[in-house]
């Protein structure tokens, strides 16, 4: 039994002995199995990590080529960006520099002129080119302070050492506000110490050209009526009221300069009246000489209500716009009261030392005026380095509007300063009562003020174009050509050449609106025109009977109403011109022949 049963232990053990290695054999096949699958799957994987990293390594380089684009696209936009803001910076460099540079010129240039006039007025030899511009007197060194309010100086006066300056208008800067830009406050200063400015560039080349044709046109009809020149006049030819040449007729003539059919002793009028007679007035009234003038009477100022609203930028502000206009006084404005084209040839007979009276300056001696000369042909300092041939210029005595002395020289001229308030009732009133020996006469009726003239005497070197500046008081003078060749050392032989040239000016004389045309038995062609019109201002004149004194600032064309309706100031040029003057110049005639024939009569009494 035991036998048995350890023998079937034995069977079963060995069973199981061959079951565990059945069971081995199989483990051992599946692991080669499980192995076999693994390393499949394991290359499986392999190769779709290797396809998912190539995929992956692509996507990243069309990124960053992308990347790439964008950095490049980018890069040229911040370069050209750098390249832009150094190009600003350049021009703007340029700019500051170029300023800077014009700056120091025209410090250069007006210590240049300081020099030369020192040195110039230190040497006795060369005192005769500026025309013995400083006293000799050494006491004159230390001017004394004077009592007069108004003149704030004394005889002792010291003439400015840089007289002679010239402005160029081109140099100015943006800083010089006044007048547009042209003036600076140190030429007004200047203006009002010395009366007197000097101004270059200030008036277009084309301008020039029309009015040199138009004063060739005038001094060619003045030579065809007279048949030649006449001697012992202080001008060669004197045209009063240029401004109102070449205003079209109603009728609009058609007549040219060049037509033959034109007769010569048409009217100028109808001569080329739109583009070279008109000169004269597009100058007078359009350039920007009225807007330096106004400036240099301050009307700028007034108009605004004081000097500090000068530069306010107030009108691009809306809040402030309301402020500023009320501050405009419009009343206020600038007028031609007088203008003439003036000529001198080799007479040498010219007026002395003046300040022009109402012939010639039609307002009372209360009104304020600046004289705007115009040098229509070049007048060389008298000098041997830039002369070629005598001239006749102009001269002015610099601070004659304020020296203490000057109201003798009023009264020995008889300026306008020495009428009777009320004016003169007659010609015999105005023989009787006038107060000197006439206005051209002061070197022989009173040398010692001639001398203190003299002494203040200068003379500038003028191109065609220049443009001085005068206050009204300050006297003034032709230089002839004989005195010129005097003066600059030119033999008569050598000036023999200008003996038949003439040299063109014109004169322009700007008074404010306020002016009023002087009293009683006159000359003026508004009053004789209308009696009425005698003691009214040139506002008052213009609002009655038209444009005798045409406004030239701020604005010349300026519509306002009146029994009319509205209309243009300067649309009263042709009535006026056409029917009006020459009325008015019929009884001037009469006027003047009857003080020729009284002044005759005292002649053979005395």
């Amino acid at each position: 039994m035991n036998t048995t049963i350890d023998e079937a232990e034995a069977d079963w053990s060995s069973e199981g002995a061959d079951e565990g290695e059945d069971e081995t054999a199989i483990d051992e096949d599946d692991r080669s199995f499980f192995s076999d699958q693994s390393t499949d799957d394991t290359e499986e994987e392999e190769e779709d990590h290797s396809i998912q990293h190539q995929n992956d390594e692509y996507i990243i380089d069309e990124a960053h080529e992308g990347d790439n684009d964008w950095d490049e696209s980018s890069a040229r936009y911040y370069r050209f960006l750098s390249i832009a803001s150094l190009s600003c910076i350049l021009v703007v460099l340029v700019i500051s520099f170029g300023y800077q540079m014009i700056k120091l010129r025209d410090t250069l240039q007006n210590a240049i002129d300081n020099e030369k006039t020192r040195s110039t007025t230190s040497s006795g030899s060369n005192s005769r080119i500026l025309l013995d511009m400083l006293a000799s007197d050494p006491s004159q060194s230390k001017p004394k302070q004077s009592t007069d309010p108004i003149t704030a100086q004394s005889e002792d006066y010291v003439m400015p050492r840089d007289a002679t300056r010239i402005y160029t208008h081109a140099s100015l800067t943006s800083k010089n506000y006044r007048a547009g830009g042209i003036l600076s406050d140190d030429m007004l200063k200047r203006y009002e110490r010395d009366g007197v400015l000097v101004i270059r560039n200030l008036v277009p080349p084309k301008l020039l050209d029309r009015l040199n044709e138009a004063g060739n046109l005038l001094i060619g009809k003045q030579e065809l009526e007279q048949k030649g020149r006449r001697k012992g006049k202080q001008f060669h030819l004197v045209h009063n009221g240029a401004i109102f040449l070449g205003v079209p007729s109603p009728e609009d003539s058609t007549c040219n300069i060049d037509a033959e059919q034109c007769d010569a002793t048409q009217s100028i009028d109808q001569v080329d009246n739109t583009t070279v007679l008109s000169s004269f007035r597009d100058l007078a009234m359009y350039s920007k000489i009225p807007r330096v003038a106004a400036s240099l009477l301050r009307l700028d100022e007034l108009r605004v209500g004081g000097v500090e609203h000068l530069r306010e930028q107030s009108r691009k502000r809306t809040n402030h716009a309301r402020e500023y206009r009320k501050r405009i006084n419009d009343s206020i404005n600038l007028r031609i009261c007088r203008d003439i084209f003036l000529t001198k040839d080799n007479d040498p007979y010219a007026c002395g030392w003046h300040v022009d009276d109402t012939g010639f300056w039609p307002s009372v001696a209360e009104d304020p005026g600046v004289n705007a000369w115009i040098a229509l042909d070049d007048m060389p300092w008298p000098n041997a380095e830039n002369r070629n041939s005598s001239v006749a210029t102009f001269a002015l005595s610099l601070g004659s509007h304020r020296v203490p002395w000057r109201h003798e020289a009023y009264h020995v001229t008889g300026s306008t300063h020495t009428q009777p308030p009320e004016g003169f009732q007659s010609a015999a009133d105005l023989i009787e009562r006038r107060t000197g020996s006439g206005t051209c006469n002061i070197k022989t009726s009173a040398p010692d003020l001639y001398r203190k003239l003299e002494e203040r005497k200068v003379v500038y070197d003028l191109k065609r174009g220049d443009v001085i500046f005068h206050d009204r008081w300050v006297f003034h003078r032709t230089v002839t050509v004989d005195e010129y060749s005097r003066m600059a050392g030119i033999q008569q032989k050598e000036s023999s050449e200008s003996n038949d040239k003439i040299f063109k000016r014109y004169s322009i004389r700007y008074s404010p609106g306020t002016a009023r045309v002087p009293p009683g038995f006159g000359f003026e062609l508004s009053a004789l025109y209308n009696f009425d019109n005698a003691n009214s201002t040139l506002d008052e004149i213009v609002e009655r009977d038209g444009p005798f004194y045409p406004k030239v600032w701020p604005h010349v064309l300026k519509r306002k109403p009146n029994d009319r309706g509205y209309y243009e100031e300067i649309d009263g040029l042709t009535e006026l011109v056409q029917s009006k003057i020459p009325l008015a110049e019929k009884i001037q005639k009469e006027r003047k022949k009857e003080v020729n024939m009284l002044l005759s009569a005292r002649g053979r009494v005395d």
